[in-house]
């Protein structure tokens, strides 16, 4: 078994240039509210993403909002557009780890997490399907600090047909990357 320094597992906790105030909140809701969906904001904890915002979907009186949970960071869209965004050395740490698997469809292989991640820097955002929970799907895109090292991510998980369906996908990924850049805009200016 592998092991990360605990220096290393400490650098990738990168919350000094991101704090989830009400400014951070107004923009998960706005965002839920424009797409329908439930939206997380994340920050990743040595190979956790740990979900430190949620709000609701609109339509929905009843959901389950646990504050802080956790999710290994490859099963979700989250963990993909933090850990896409680190630096290669960070980024080889958390891969050399044992991946956690909550599904039969989480990616774990290291090979295709590095395809997954350089889709996801590439394209400047994430998507995942059933890797957290089977039927889910996620789309999710990094928040950067002044110096534009990812912080946190912010995305929406919700039915994987309805996410990931050609007609609303675009607009979906629009709305979350939009939300993301407001949120790196804010933290660059100083606004929390």
């Amino acid at each position: 078994m592998t092991t990360v320094p605990k220096r290393e597992l400490s650098d990738m906790r990168k919350l000094d240039g991101f704090v989830r105030n009400a400014t951070s909140d107004w923009w998960a809701d706005m965002l839920a509210r424009r797409t329908g969906e439930l939206v997380w904001i994340g920050e990743l904890v040595a190979d956790q993403v740990h979900i430190v915002h949620q709000a609701a979907r609109p339509e929905d009186l009843v959901q389950d909002l646990r504050a802080d949970g956790a999710i290994p960071w490859c099963a979700c869209a989250l963990g993909h557009a933090i850990v896409a965004g680190l630096d290669h050395a960070s980024r080889e740490a958390l891969l050399a780890l044992p991946a956690s698997r909550l599904t039969g469809m989480t990616i774990t292989d290291p090979a295709q997490l590095r395809h997954t991640l350089a889709l996801a820097r590439d394209r400047g955002y994430a998507v995942e399907a059933h890797g957290a929970t089977l039927g889910d799907a996620g789309i999710a895109a990094p928040v950067f600090d002044p110096s534009r090292r990812v912080v946190a991510a912010v995305g929406i998980v919700g039915p994987a047909e309805r996410l990931l369906s050609t007609q609303h996908q675009p607009d979906l990924v629009h709305a979350v990357c939009v939300t993301a850049q407001a949120l790196s805009e804010e933290t660059s200016s100083g606004g929390y």
